[in-house]
């Protein structure tokens, strides 16, 4: 959930009405807690290292006046580079004397900025990359939390760049914009007063140029905006690209269609390229006319200046210095420019990572939820249940079933019937469009979501394993559990023997979604994790359909053992699966339509039957309870 500070700032349909720098703001705020003391020495630290860069043209103007020309120095350098000084023991003439503590001066203005400039920089890099560290905390966090019906319409692709890249907005904000924007601020104060102070004629030249400069910023602010939008949105299509294309590398190197998709890529690279390309002509023109305008100001300035030195009004080394001032007020007004420049291409990134912290879960505790009462066992109740995905047609209408505790209920029926959607509903992965779901007379939905699925474990067709160890992904379920739990686990899953051969047995790297192991392998792992858990509901969504038939044999021994004593749905295509079940209820269309013990659906002679017929008719299926 955003803060409400947002909120104020969106409209009814979501449309953010916030504008670049309030929303910067608002993710400074967001992100920087904690950082204020950090924040107000770094900022000291680089004010200091501004203000010692103001000395920097003074030197040179004394140079110009005092050694070259025959301006008296000031009463203390005049002091310094007397007779009776010690600068007289090296340097006999007074003017070498001078020359030389002035060019000490410039070196030690320039260490000491240097010193002070790298320390801040320390200081308030640090900062921003920590409020970097916490952004992308905060979204990953958020959006583990999404519900499916959110990652089920977003690319995992562009879910990624926005956390991994688009992030960066705010250190980009903070180190790129806001400070560099205070420090040209505070440098441009100190030289209008000091040039104030000198003449102020040419002062108001000067800054003349800074009217034309603010206007060029502002009309410039929506188009850059914009363009930098739609070229993150193009590089959050080629990561989506390539996740999705290195994800299914096997079905493109099997079907040989790597030039497609290489084509593919080419073609959205291309895209991001042509908008990366506008985005830079908008960004150099900008600078062009920034360029262009600085330059008109510095060409007045020397004009002007010229001509009152030939009139008498103005020295050489005054002008000298006034001239190196205006090239230093000039560089903050520049660099407020492209700070814009830069705040403005990072509101994009930022948009999109607000995009993603506004998504709410469609499934969420409701305010008066409770964890569920802990129970050995539990009966599940299906009232009137109707389901659709957004607005298409229905997937289950009207279903209403009964689930006695320490029962295996069975489900099939057709590919779409909605089998797995009743496994997703029990889960709250989604709520259902209407009826209710009931837990031991508890209504799911007043109950907190984790106290719901501790209740319950799960076994899918095609585990979900996690780049790690054996040991790691047995556990994911119970990370505190003991090695011996997790071995014990192991050997109830049929799977202690191979991890057991493997050469670092149960700290073995699987690599990515366990592609190490062979099927029957990762259903194993898979099921241990389920054993490991010993949750009172089993879910099991067809957890043999893609394995051979002795490997199916096999793990069906494993299954039977892991049922013991559990409230049990099993999903299946393959009946072989089903042989202890309870019950079996034939779906279709989103509604029951045969509903009985395997002999009495096979009297019926209807769908089940048929599909029995069809698996069996040569390798009767054998029966447990029926």
């Amino acid at each position: 959930m955003i803060p409400s500070l947002f909120k104020r700032f969106t409209t009814g349909d979501g449309q953010h009405t916030l504008g670049t720098w309030k929303l910067s703001v608002w993710f400074l705020r967001l992100c920087g807690t904690g950082e204020s003391t950090k924040i107000t020495v770094g900022l000291l630290v680089l004010l200091l290292a501004s203000g010692v860069a103001l000395l920097q043209p003074w030197p040179l103007k004394l140079v110009v006046d005092s050694v070259l020309g025959t301006h008296p120095p000031t009463t203390l350098l005049n002091n310094l580079t007397t007779v009776d000084s010690p600068l007289t023991t090296f340097f006999t003439n007074p003017k070498i004397a001078l020359l030389f503590l002035l060019c000490v001066g410039i070196l030690l203005i320039q260490v000491l900025m240097g010193g002070m400039t790298v320390m801040s920089t320390y200081i308030l890099v640090a900062v921003g990359l920590r409020m970097v560290f916490r952004l992308r905390c905060r979204l990953f966090n958020h959006l583990q939390r999404l519900s499916l019906a959110f990652h089920d319409t977003t690319t995992v692709g562009d879910s990624l760049y926005r956390v991994t890249w688009d992030t960066y907005c705010v250190q980009s904000w903070f180190n790129s914009g806001i400070i560099p924007a205070l420090t040209a601020s505070f440098t441009l104060v100190g030289i209008g007063v000091i040039m104030l102070s000198l003449d102020w004629v040419l002062t108001l030249v000067a800054l003349a140029i800074g009217i034309p400069l603010i206007l060029l910023i502002r009309t410039l602010d929506q188009p850059m905006t914009t363009r930098s939008m739609k070229f993150h949105e193009r590089e959050s299509t080629i990561s989506s690209r390539v996740q999705e294309t290195l994800t299914g590398i096997r079905a493109v190197q099997a079907f040989g269609r790597e030039q497609f998709e290489s084509q593919r890529f080419q073609n959205h690279a291309h895209d991001s390229l042509m908008a990366n390309l506008r985005l830079t002509i908008l960004q150099s023109g900008s600078q062009a006319v920034v360029g262009l305008l600085l330059a008109l100001g510095t060409t007045l300035v020397v004009w002007i200046g010229a001509s009152r030195v030939l009139s008498g009004h103005l020295t050489v080394g005054d002008v000298v210095l006034l001239v190196s001032y205006v090239a230093m007020l000039y560089k903050p007004l520049e660099t407020l420019a492209y700070t814009a420049t830069t705040i403005q291409s990072a509101a994009a990134s930022g948009r999109r990572v607000l995009a993603l912290l506004e998504a709410t879960p469609d499934v969420r505790d409701a305010p008066e939820a409770v964890g569920i009462p802990a129970s050995s066992a539990y009966a599940i109740s299906f009232e009137n249940i109707s389901f659709q995905y957004n607005n298409e047609r229905p997937v289950l209408r009207n279903l209403s079933l009964e689930i006695p505790p320490d029962h295996c209920m069975a489900i099939v029926g057709p590919s779409g019937a909605g089998k797995t959607t009743l496994a997703n509903l029990l889960l709250r992965f989604y709520d259902p469009t209407e009826g209710r779901i009931l837990l031991n007379g508890h209504d799911i939905r007043h109950v907190t979501v984790q106290s719901l699925r501790d209740q319950v474990a799960i076994v899918l067709q095609e585990p979900v394993l996690f780049c790690s160890t054996i040991r790691e992904n047995i556990a994911y379920g119970l990370p505190s559990a003991s090695f011996e739990d997790i071995q014990s686990a192991a050997e109830s899953a049929g799977a202690h023997r191979f991890i057991s051969a493997l050469p670092g047995g149960y700290d073995t790297e699987i690599g990515e979604r366990g592609v190490m192991l062979s099927g029957g392998q990762r259903q194993r792992i898979a099921m241990a994790r389920a054993f490991l858990k010993d949750a009172p509901i089993l879910i099991m969504d067809e957890p043999t359909s893609a394995l051979d038939t002795e490997t199916e044999q096999q793990l069906l021994q494993a299954l039977d053992r892991l049922m013991k004593g559990r409230t049990t749905i099993i999903i299946a295509h393959r009946l072989s699966t089903i042989r202890k079940a309870h019950r079996i209820m034939v779906l279709q269309d989103g509604q029951i339509t045969e509903q009985g013990t395997h002999h009495e659906l096979l009297q019926q002679g209807q769908g089940y039957a048929r599909l029995y017929h069809t698996q069996f008719d040569n390798h009767p299926m054998p029966i447990g309870q029926g």
